[in-house]
Formats: structure tokens, sequence, C-alpha cells
């Protein structure tokens, strides 16, 4: 198909223009391109009539999922509570597989940058796997892992609260009230019966079987 033709009304009127986007991917950061942009004079109408901007987004993408996979390893390789040698135990998949993603060697395959991924969100599904996906079990580290996400989070509002209450006049802040605080003790003593009763802990994720 001609380029000075517009497609739709068949008028050699067209005009192209280019705009700069940026596209992201989960642990990827971002990266900006150029995509173009056609339009007719004549009848109005615009839009990559030609496709070019497939391609470019393809790997643009191509380009941000390898270095997504990168930054995931190299977070794993500075967590010392994930071991690339415990991912090769406990999922099978070989360490020498994942170095070769980290180093850029092989590009993973769609599930595997999934996978990845996932862990990266969910770190606890390693321990997960080590206690063969076992529901019970399961459904405590889940549990343990929330509460745990929780209090960060508590913790941190109260950090601020208390920031924010030191910088106001003593009026406002003898109005300040704690809505809600968790029963930090009770929660305590759930999470440590789950351990014991199951056997469980951040630090069962060991690099060595």
């Amino acid at each position: 198909m001609r380029k000075n033709i517009c497609p739709v009304c068949g008028e050699k009127s067209l005009s192209k223009h280019f705009e700069k986007q940026i596209l992201k991917e989960p642990f990827g950061r971002g990266k900006e391109i150029e995509i173009v942009e056609y339009r007719c004079n004549a009848c109005g109408s615009s839009g990559d009539f030609f496709h070019e901007n497939d391609i470019l987004i393809e790997e643009a993408l191509s380009i941000l999922k390898a270095q997504s996979v990168k930054n995931i390893l190299n977070d794993f390789s500075n967590d010392k509570k994930i071991q690339l040698s415990a991912i090769e135990r406990v999922l099978s998949l070989p360490q020498r597989t994942l170095t070769k993603w980290k180093n850029g060697a092989v590009k993973p395959s769609a599930a595997g940058v999934a996978l990845l991924k996932i862990i990266g969100l969910f770190p606890w599904i390693l321990e997960v796997a080590e206690n063969k996906f076992n529901y019970d079990i399961a459904q405590s580290i889940f549990i343990e892992s929330a509460v745990e996400t929780f209090m960060t989070y508590r913790i941190q509002e109260r950090s601020t609260q208390a920031n924010e209450a030191s910088s106001m006049p003593s009026t406002q802040t003898d109005a300040l009230t704690v809505v809600y605080s968790p029963p930090e003790p009770f929660i305590d003593s759930i999470l440590s019966s789950q351990r014991v009763e199951y056997g469980i802990g951040q630090n069962n994720i060991s690099p060595t079987a």
C-alpha cells in the first residue's frame, strides 16, 4: 500500500506526524518511543494506517521485559531471603538458566518472565513451594505475610502522624486521636503459634537443601 494515499478515502493528502510516548513494564521502568500518526487532510481520518508502530512497540516492550527480568534477579541477589539456589530447588528452575536470563545471554519465555514477576511481588510463594504447596500451610504463610505487611504500614503511618503532629500547634495536637490500633501482642502470639504448628518461618528458604 502506498504511504501517500489515504486508505479511507483514497486521496493523496496524507501528512505524517510524530508523538512521543512512554511505555512501562513492571520492574522494567519505562522507555520513551516516538510513534507515527498519519492524518488525511481530505477526509480527516487519522491513525497508524500502515502499522509502522507495531514493530517499534514490540521491540521496546521486548527490551523492557529483558530489563525487568534483570532488575528482579538483581533484587534477588541483594535480598538474603531469596537465593537463586532456593528457586532452583523448590521450583526446578536451573540456576544457570536464571544466570543466563540475568546476563541477557538467553531470552526468557513469557512464562518465565511471569513467574519471576510473581516471585518479585510475592516472595513468600517460595516458602509455599518449599512446603510442597500444602493448602493449610500456604494459607498460614499468606496470612503471616499479610499481617507483617499491614504492621509495617501501620508503623510507617504512625511515624508520619508523629512527624505531622510535631509540626502542629498544641491546640491541634490535643485534638488528635488514634482511630484504630491493632493489638500487636495478640497478632504476634497468633503468628508464633502458626510457626510452631506448621514449622514455618521466613528463614526456611535456605540456599541449600
